[in-house]
């Protein structure tokens, strides 16, 4: 088989799969987590995209040197003809993506806006103190109020310590998360490398095998020969 068709159905069936995931993405409600989708549909379109390239560059070297791969202007043609095809269809993939995304990100922002309270109740704690103090002398009720402030002042600091503690432990829990959601994407990249690679490799073997095999055969007969002509010497 042709390797060009080979790695052709190849971007055909990362089409599909995109095509899938935006299908998932549009069933799911707006409020869904889709990280891990996101992931999946980057990962596949990254290796569209690659796919794409080295078709680019098959194309380039097959048309610098037609006879040696046996390809008529027709079939070069042709395969032009198939680039453009894939170049249109993962940019209106990629666009799909981005519309469905940002038709769910504004519905979420509609019912964020629509949930929130905007009323806001504020209590003051002292709002009886001239009343229960009629009893007390204006010494006891000057210490009494500054005893209360140095406790909220506490509690003010106490919180600020603890708010400030819940940041930098949520910044480093999502830098973490960053750096494993970049590890796995350069691993599935790798691995998506490897799988092409190998199966170039099979190709490249394959097309080679007889002509190692002639070569094998050719060298055997000379051998043969100069024996022959070693022993009617002697």
């Amino acid at each position: 088989m042709d390797p060009f068709n080979e790695v052709r159905d190849d971007a055909w069936k990362a089409i599909a799969v995109l095509e899938e995931i935006i299908g998932q993405r549009r069933s799911q409600p707006a409020s869904a987590d889709v990280s891990a989708l996101s992931q999946d549909f980057d990962n596949n379109y990254q290796e569209l995209l690659e796919i794409y390239e080295d078709l680019q560059q098959a194309i380039a070297i097959s048309e610098s040197q037609p006879q040696r791969f046996n390809l008529s202007p027709q079939e070069l043609s042709k395969r032009k003809h198939i680039l453009v095809d894939l170049d249109r269809r993962a940019s209106e993939l990629k666009s799909q993506w981005d519309n469905v995304n940002s038709k769910l990100r504004a519905v979420t922002t509609m019912s964020n806006r629509i949930s929130q309270d905007g009323n806001m109740i504020s209590e003051n704690p002292f709002a009886d103190a001239a009343g229960e103090g009629s009893g007390m002398t204006h010494f006891q009720e000057q210490q009494m109020i500054q005893e209360q402030d140095l406790q909220l002042d506490s509690i003010h600091v106490t919180m600020q310590n603890l708010n400030q503690q819940a940041q930098i432990m949520g910044n480093e829990l999502e830098d973490q998360g960053f750096m494993l959601d970049d590890l796995d994407y350069e691993i599935d990249n790798v691995d998506n490398k490897l799988q092409r690679g190998m199966k170039r490799i099979n190709i490249f073997l394959e097309r080679n095998k007889e002509t190692a095999s002639n070569w094998c055969i050719g060298i055997l007969v000379v051998v043969l020969c100069v024996l022959l002509v070693i022993l009617i010497i002697a």
